[in-house]
């Protein structure tokens, strides 16, 4: 099934290098085991690559004793490393497994350099993309146009791709005892500790109890998805081509915006942030594409959208173009106890007495109790953490810049909100504490205004 799945959407070509992430647990080891037998009449050359997080002491090591005697017996060349993660979070703070993740493919990308490969394959399967689909539903992340995770994406120059994606883990268990391959079971893959696990042991099982291909159709359906995703984005690409007036300047008509569907939009807005700041390495998030799709829904009056680098949106009734400021922006401390803040992200703040709510538009409502008198917006300083919802610890801003993708450049400007000297009340654009609730609790004192720019102005 993996040979033909390979074969419809062409995973990797006659003599490529493949690179492939190996844990030593039952899916990584089949993955590996299959490709060792077919490499010659697949014509491909294979990399092992190994990683110990070192989180389990002594059996992590077992693991990587095991993983190299099985390569060695399979003939397959070998790189192994291990990386201090608890060290890491202990300097930095964040999420054990996004820093394992990260790390992980950062060594890949290392490994795929060091031997020419331009394929990372990982053994991802059908199971694993149920999971996803339902974590991602779940959180509410769906929204980069992707559904799930993608049978092939771009990676360190050449392509990321999951040939397991057409099995289920019960086709796995079933080909791994048939053919004797050797494994090792992970004791964290049983923790109730984390929230895939949790799926992993109770809803797809009762979906499996319904529907045993249940994961195969959730696969399948991933990826008609993004095959129209893919077209949506090509589609947006020539739709925004043809409206912009020159190919020098960013000017576009709001009207001929709105009559094209809302996808088509979406997609359009995120097209042109990215000619806007080009290489500048500027975190587009989705509140920003919003309030850009917002602004181009009407051609009436003249209004003005701050981005950020100091750059501008302008509507001037149907005609919208951008410009950039050409005085320098200071960042500088703000009391948003008495006054509203600076723009900053899209939007202003100010912090009242619960029950003082403001009657403004495109405003949202953040209550909190708190004993402090000052509230102050003011850049990220060393040391500054806050404290989020699930989490028992506060967690370093700087851990969380690295987590939430900004670059290294934008981390010290950063904007935040704190009461007192130091308690973080929000990272505009970013993270709430857990202390802010969108509904009023008894406790509540004061309420948080977040009001968008665009009626700011």
């Amino acid at each position: 099934m993996m040979l033909a799945y390979h074969k419809k959407h062409k995973l990797f070509e006659k003599g490529d290098r493949l690179v492939i992430g190996v844990s030593g647990g039952i899916d990584s080891m089949v993955l590996l085991y299959f490709l060792s037998k077919k490499r010659h009449q697949l014509d491909v050359h294979l990399t092992a690559v190994h990683i110990d997080h070192m989180l389990r002491g002594e059996q992590s090591a077992e693991d990587r004793r095991f993983v190299e005697q099985q390569c060695k017996r399979w003939q397959i060349p070998y790189e192994s490393y291990s990386v201090p993660i608890p060290a890491i979070l202990a300097e930095k703070g964040g999420n054990t497994q996004s820093v394992c993740r990260e790390e992980r493919y950062r060594i890949f990308g290392k490994v795929m350099g060091k031997t020419g490969s331009t394929v990372l394959i990982t053994a991802h399967h059908a199971d694993d993309q149920l999971e996803t689909i339902l974590m991602e539903g779940m959180r509410g992340s769906m929204r980069n146009g992707a559904f799930g995770m993608r049978i092939k994406r771009p990676f360190s120059g050449g392509l990321l791709v999951r040939p397991q994606l057409a099995v289920t883990k019960a086709e796995i268990a079933r080909y791994a005892q048939l053919e004797k391959v050797p494994y090792r079971e992970d004791p964290s893959n049983a923790s109730d500790t984390y929230t895939r696990n949790r799926i992993r042991k109770t809803i797809v099982p009762a979906m499996a109890q319904e529907n045993p291909r249940a994961s195969l159709h959730f696969s399948e359906l991933a990826e008609q998805i993004n095959e129209d995703a893919v077209f949506l984005q090509q589609l947006a690409e020539q739709t925004l081509k043809e409206l912009l007036s020159s190919d020098k300047e960013l000017l576009i008509s709001a009207e001929s915006f709105r009559s094209h569907p809302s996808a088509l939009q979406k997609r359009m807005v995120l097209l042109l942030l990215n000619y806007l700041y080009d290489d500048k390495r500027v975190l587009i998030t989705s509140h920003l594409a919003e309030q850009v799709r917002e602004l181009l829904q009407s051609s009436s009056g003249t209004v003005f959208l701050h981005l950020p680098q100091n750059y501008m949106m302008i509507r001037q009734y149907d005609q919208v173009f951008f410009e950039k400021h050409t005085e320098h922006l200071e960042r500088r401390r703000a009391d948003i106890g008495r006054f509203w803040s600076p723009p900053v992200c899209g939007s202003r703040y100010r912090v009242l007495q619960a029950g003082e709510e403001p009657e403004v538009e495109n405003a949202l409502f953040w209550y909190f109790h708190s004993e402090e008198v000052d509230f102050t917006l003011r850049g990220r300083e060393p040391g500054d953490r806050i404290r989020l919802a699930g989490m028992d610890q506060a967690k370093k801003l700087a851990r969380l810049m690295i987590d939430e993708k900004i670059p290294s450049q934008q981390r010290d400007g950063w904007p935040i909100i704190v009461a007192g000297e130091n308690r973080v009340l929000l990272v505009p654009g970013l993270r709430t504490a857990a202390c802010l609730s969108r509904t009023k609790r008894p406790a509540d004192n004061r309420v948080l205004v977040e009001q968008c720019i665009d009626y700011a102005k």
